[in-house]
C-alpha cells in the first residue's frame, strides 16, 4: 500500500491541516490500488459521496443535463486549483499526479451518474 501524503510546505498542505486534522488526512491518502491509469485512495470515495451531494443540491432551474456540465466543471476547475495550490515542492507532481486527479474527476461525476440513474424518474 502507497501513501500519498502532504509535506506540510505547501499552500494545499496548510489548507488542508485547517480543515481536516491531519491523522484524517492521512488516512484517506492511503492508496489501495495504483496503476499506471488510476489511483484509488480513501479520497476516491470522498469525490464519490461530493458527486451524489451534488445531485442532491441541483436548483430547480436547472435541467440534470445543464447541472451535470455544471458539475463536471466544478470538479475541473476544483482539482487544477487543487494542483495549484500544492505547487511548492520539489516535485508538485507528488501531491497530485495526472492520474489522481483524472481519478478524482471521474469518481465525482461516478456519484452524480450514480443517483441520476437511480432517481432519473424523479425529475
Amino acid at each position: 500500500m502507497v501513501n500519498v501524503s502532504q509535506q506540510g510546505n505547501t499552500l494545499l498542505d496548510k489548507i488542508v491541516d485547517l480543515i481536516i486534522p491531519p491523522h484524517i488526512v492521512a488516512f484517506l491518502n492511503q492508496t489501495l490500488y495504483m496503476s499506471s491509469f488510476i489511483i484509488i485512495n480513501y479520497w476516491s470515495f470522498v469525490h464519490i459521496i461530493s458527486g451524489i451531494i451534488f445531485y442532491f443540491v441541483k436548483p430547480k432551474k436547472y435541467a440534470i443535463k445543464e447541472w451535470f456540465i455544471i458539475w463536471f466543471w466544478a470538479n475541473l476547475i476544483f482539482e487544477i486549483a487543487e494542483y495549484v495550490l500544492a505547487l511548492g515542492t520539489q516535485n508538485p507532481l507528488f501531491v497530485e499526479e495526472f492520474v489522481d486527479i483524472t481519478a478524482d474527476i471521474i469518481f465525482g461525476i461516478i456519484g452524480f451518474i450514480l443517483v441520476w440513474i437511480t432517481h432519473k424518474n424523479k425529475y
